[in-house]
């Protein structure tokens, strides 16, 4: 997992839903989301965040738990300011007495500097908002009266647990100049509608439009700087083959070797178009990485195996990548995007990272 620079990880990697709920019975979206577990409800708040404010956010953090001083998803953006997300999951509309203690957080940790100040504080919730606390969502002078009021009951020992906070002093000035502007809403209706544009909607809730995969990249006609590992691996293991040291003016003279190097660029570039097709429908998520670790798990054994040189070595591998199973992702279960082509540029993509080598 990647750590931001706020201590917390990066927005994690989804996995489907159970898929016979998901993709074989016609639940609406709406419902389907009432039924969300907590973290299930994190994690589609956060697939929305970072999907529909890609161009507004630098990055989307997710971290739901019991330290997320009343932040469950936080969108950072560029000049490091931030907006706050809090989740609520609730058998019914959300009221305001089920929510002071999250104000109170807010103004708690916002006063002690554990957290900075939101440009934007989002409410959500998976039932939506009540009439009553949406009303105080709109007016910050009566969310400022009620939080003063509630804050013996609702706030004092709740914050902490503990530890008793009481409203007094620095912190009451603080609570009274709070700027409520910052608290906001989103309709889980909206929220739905602005998650069914994004490539994240058919893994949540089914449906027949799936995600498509851009353009294949071709090579250049000449390698480029971040081929060079895996191109002087190829090379070298042409030269244990001819006995005879193989550049890439040599290369020009072999006819035969040369095919078989075009062909390996054209794979790794497949392989760097997969990549890249992922990394536009996922965001954040390291399905790429989850392919190239599935991959050397499938062929690292029989890479141990007796090769009469480094060229045979390479070849044979080629042919053993194309049988290996990488249905654990959900870009070869779910997408089928995996070409042949794209296995084998896998290998090449794992030999520029030095995790294999060709020569014996």
């Amino acid at each position: 997992m990647i750590v931001s620079s706020f201590g917390i990880t990066q927005l994690d990697a989804i996995e489907p839903l159970n898929e016979p709920s998901v993709h074989a019975f016609p639940i609406p979206p709406l419902q389907r989301v009432k039924n969300f577990s907590p973290e299930e409800f994190e994690a589609f708040i956060g697939e929305w965040a970072i999907s529909c404010a890609k161009q507004l956010y630098k990055d989307v953090y997710r971290i739901g738990s019991s330290g997320d001083m009343g932040r469950d998803v936080i969108g950072e953006y560029a000049d490091g300011s931030c907006d706050y997300y809090q989740c609520k999951r609730y058998e019914g509309k959300l009221t305001p007495s089920e929510y002071w203690l999250e104000f109170g957080k807010l103004c708690y940790y916002t006063f002690n500097k554990d957290i900075p100040m939101p440009k934007k504080y989002y409410i959500i919730s998976s039932q939506g908002i009540g009439a009553k606390l949406l009303r105080i969502i709109k007016n910050p002078e009566e969310i400022r009266k009620g939080l003063i009021e509630q804050w013996d009951t609702k706030c004092c020992k709740g914050i902490i647990s503990g530890q008793k906070i009481d409203l007094k002093g620095s912190l009451l000035d603080y609570v009274k100049n709070f700027d409520f502007n910052v608290v906001d809403t989103y309709s889980i209706e909206k929220i739905i509608e602005e998650h069914r544009k994004t490539n994240y909607f058919y893994f949540r809730f089914g449906g027949t439009i799936k995600p498509q995969r851009g353009r294949k990249v071709l090579p250049p006609n000449i390698p480029e700087q971040n081929e060079f590992n895996y191109v002087n691996k190829v090379l070298a293991a042409y030269s244990q083959y001819k006995r005879i040291a193989v550049d890439l003016n040599m290369l020009q003279t072999i006819p035969e070797l040369l095919t078989d190097f075009n062909d390996n660029r054209i794979n790794f570039y497949s392989a760097e178009s997969l990549k890249r097709s992922i990394r536009d429908i996922f965001a954040n998520e390291d399905h790429f990485g989850v392919l190239k670790s599935e991959m050397h798990s499938g062929i690292k054994d029989f890479m141990k195996s007796d090769f009469k040189d480094g060229y045979k070595k390479l070849i044979k591998t080629m042919h053993e990548s194309t049988r290996v199973n990488l249905s654990v992702s959900i870009i070869d279960r779910e997408l089928h995007f995996i070409t042949n082509e794209d296995r084998k540029g896998i290998c090449h993509h794992l030999a520029n990272e030095d995790q294999i080598n060709w020569v014996i």
